[in-house]
């Protein structure tokens, strides 16, 4: 996150290259300089072919394997819990573009410009279509409502093909996962989340019957896998903490007395931002057929 010392230092360095020029909505009726401040709006304006005059944390956005690819250089506004005010007026910011942060937060923000919520994760209705109609209403605000048609429609066409691809896999009830490190605890994503009607319509149905909050996930512990007996697992990889998660399991007699476990259908699959805009979607399909066609069994 950068402080108001390193914010000085960096804007000193920057004023005789890149100091703001005058306001882009005033030559095009359309906000130009816009500010993502999560994952979520970051990459949803990037699948808009629009570039933020300042992101989320290059690190931050590419640690969870985040698409659109995030060009370099662009400034931060450091954590998205709490963004940096003075960077985002310095770039005479127009409008803030975001998916998850708090509405706390988000007050902060309209100290400086106005925040476009995209309101995907309602806990009610369609996730999917919710994050297809938030993206056009954006790209509607921004004068880009054939860049959203365009990416949605080769969105439906690439998950069409994953699905042809995919078709002769015989295992075809997933649930998606990610392991606490002491190896007794999990979060699962089902219902009202991206992934879910991702998978569904790769052709593929998501086993988990419990109940999930408005963002799609809940937390329970490992024991809970024991009734799924004809699901496979995907998990999330989350490097070391998964690698430690799998090192107490293989301990545990519970977990190794599994049907799942026992018959080898445990699968890594690559890590995503689980609550992510539309491109979400994009992001989950290519790792959720790399985990099926190239397994790495766990």
């Amino acid at each position: 996150m950068l402080n108001r010392r390193r914010f000085i230092k960096m804007t000193g360095s920057l004023l005789l290259t890149v100091a703001p020029v005058g306001s882009g909505m005033a030559r095009t009726g359309y906000p130009q300089r816009i500010a993502t401040p999560d994952r979520g709006g970051t990459q949803t304006l990037l699948a808009l072919d629009m570039v933020p005059v300042v992101s989320v944390e290059a690190s931050f956005y590419n640690a969870m394997g985040s698409t659109p690819s995030l060009p370099a250089n662009i400034p931060d506004a450091g954590d998205p819990s709490e963004p940096n005010l003075e960077l985002l007026r310095y770039y005479q910011v127009e409008l803030i573009v975001t998916v998850t942060i708090s509405p706390v937060v988000q007050e902060q923000l309209r100290r400086v410009a106005p925040v476009f919520a995209l309101d995907i994760y309602r806990g009610y209705g369609d996730t999917w279509q919710h994050s297809c109609d938030e993206t056009e209403r954006l790209a509607i605000a921004l004068g880009r409502a054939s860049a959203a048609h365009h990416y949605i429609r080769q969105l439906a066409q690439k998950i069409a093909l994953t699905r042809d691809r995919l078709a002769h896999i015989p295992l075809r009830k997933f649930i998606l996962l990610g392991l606490s490190t002491d190896g007794r605890h999990i979060t699962v994503y089902g219902r009202k989340s991206i992934m879910s009607a991702a998978m569904e319509q790769m052709g593929f149905s998501d086993a988990w019957r419990g109940e999930t909050n408005n963002y799609g996930f809940t937390n329970c512990g490992i024991e809970t896998l024991a009734t799924y007996t004809d699901a496979s697992l995907l998990v999330i990889d989350y490097g070391e903490s998964m690698q430690a998660a799998i090192a107490v399991l293989n301990q545990s007699p519970l977990w190794q007395a599994m049907p799942v476990v026992q018959q080898r259908r445990v699968f890594r699959i690559g890590r995503i931002e689980v609550f992510g805009g539309l491109p979400l979607a994009d992001e989950f399909t290519d790792r959720f057929a790399d985990a099926l066609l190239r397994p790495v069994r766990l």
